[in-house]
This record gives structure tokens, C-alpha cells and sequence, in this order.
């Protein structure tokens, strides 16, 4: 198991996209620090810092596509039967490569929140302080539960993609649906609230629970979701599970 994590990350870290990618979120993370620093009118501070300056939306877009190639990719270029003939059950394939993304997610998370408190302390030294109070609570704790909240919701759109790239062998098609998925959300969120207010049993649907985000951000979000924030923590963990054992079960019985 530990051979195939590491033979994953390798080929992860080799990837030129993997850098460039990187490099290109972390153009926009310090951009949009400097431009908010320059305008804060218009781009406020606060609220930017919690979102580590745009950063979490294209870390989750980087997360989906790497997470339908590093599936999809082994059937499209044929590379499976290589790892099968060293006698490594298909199980532990897809386990290696969900520990690889877990690591890879979390590392993306924890780098950016480490950049964003660097422009905050460069540029906004004077103009906020994390203990400032917010939501109830101090800006450090907001920022913080935002950064876990984005990455549980990101990662029960990854169990979808998993499962979606076990069942298909282009990972390009697991690419534009887990992306369409992702803002597809925000679109059919008006819908949702309208769904789960008419039929309180609908609160539990897999789609209610990506609102975990927005109820951190503003807690009059609980009247529509009808969920309470570990509610919302437990659900996604459950459904996570749920997703990623269909996808394992695909996987272990799909045709090389």
C-alpha cells in the first residue's frame, strides 16, 4: 500500500500541471490580496482573507480534475494492467489513490492558508486583526472552520468524481461533470430550499449538505437547510463513505 502511495505522489509531483497549476493560484491568492489592499472599498479585506484570497475555488477545481485523471487515466493509457501484474489487488489501487488526493488536499489547504496569513501580516498588519470579532466568534476561528468546511464539501464532490471516473474510462467526462457539478450547486440552491421547505425530509440529500460553507458564513442559513453545523459535518463525512464504497465496489469489478 505504502509502495503505491508513494508511486502516486511521485508521478503527482512530476506532473508539469501539477506545478503550474500551483503557480497559478498562487498568482491570483497574492493578486487578489494586493488589489483588495489597494481597494478595500470594493474588495473587502476581511471577508477575502476568509476565502484565502480566492484561492479555495480553484484549489477545489484542480482537486476535481486531478482526482478523474488519476482514476480514469490508468484504464484510458492501459497503465492498470501494469500495476495489476504486480499482484496488488484492485482495492488497494483506489484506496492508494484516495490517500494520495487526501494528501494532496490537505497540503494545497495548509500551504494557502500559510500564504494567506503572509499577505495578511505583509499587507493588512494594521488593517485587521485575527482576534477581531466575527460570526460570533474571533476572525481566526471563522477562517479556520471556513478552510475545514471547504474542504469537506470539495471532498464529497471528489467521492462523486471517484465514483463517476470508476464507471467511466475518459477522465475528461469525469472532469466536465464534477466541475458542472460544482457550480451547479449555487444554481439549483433557490430550488433546493424550496424542495427541502416542502418536504423536511429532503434535508438530508447529498446536495443540502454542500451548503455546510455558507451556513458557517451566516447561521440564518440553518432555516433553509433545517441542519444543524455538525449535522452538516456528520452528513458529509456519511455520504463521503457512501460514494467512495460504490465507487470501490465499481472499480473492483470494472473490465480492463
Amino acid at each position: 500500500m505504502f509502495t503505491l502511495i508513494r508511486q502516486e505522489l511521485y508521478k503527482l509531483i512530476k506532473k508539469t500541471s501539477t506545478w503550474i497549476c500551483l503557480l497559478l493560484v498562487l498568482i491570483i491568492n497574492i493578486g487578489l490580496a494586493i488589489v483588495s489592499h489597494a481597494m478595500p472599498e470594493h474588495f473587502l479585506p476581511k471577508e477575502l482573507f476568509v476565502a484565502d484570497y480566492g484561492a479555495n475555488t480553484f484549489i477545489s477545481l484542480i482537486l476535481i480534475s486531478t482526482t478523474a485523471s488519476i482514476v480514469a487515466s490508468e484504464f484510458e493509457y492501459g497503465t492498470i494492467r501494469n500495476i495489476l501484474f504486480q499482484s496488488y489487488s484492485r482495492q488497494r489501487i483506489l484506496i492508494s489513490k484516495w490517500i494520495t488526493i487526501l494528501i494532496y488536499s490537505v497540503s494545497m489547504y495548509i500551504f494557502f492558508a500559510i500564504v494567506t496569513f503572509l499577505d495578511k501580516l505583509v499587507l493588512f498588519s494594521n488593517k485587521f486583526s485575527l482576534t477581531d470579532k466575527v460570526q460570533g466568534g474571533r476572525l481566526w476561528q471563522y477562517w479556520l472552520q471556513t478552510n475545514w468546511a471547504d474542504l469537506l464539501t470539495t471532498w464529497l464532490i471528489l467521492s462523486v468524481v471517484f465514483l463517476i471516473a470508476a464507471l467511466l474510462k475518459k477522465g475528461s467526462t469525469a472532469i466536465i461533470v464534477g466541475i458542472v457539478g460544482y457550480f451547479a450547486v449555487a444554481l439549483i440552491g433557490p430550488f433546493m430550499n424550496f424542495v427541502v421547505s416542502k418536504w423536511h425530509f429532503m434535508k438530508w440529500n447529498p446536495l443540502n449538505f454542500m451548503n455546510y460553507t455558507d451556513q458557517i458564513a451566516n447561521h440564518t442559513v440553518s432555516h433553509t437547510t433545517l441542519l444543524s453545523l455538525n449535522e452538516m459535518v456528520l452528513g458529509n463525512i456519511v455520504y463521503i463513505i457512501i460514494f467512495l464504497a460504490i465507487g470501490l465496489l465499481i472499480f473492483s469489478n470494472k473490465e480492463v
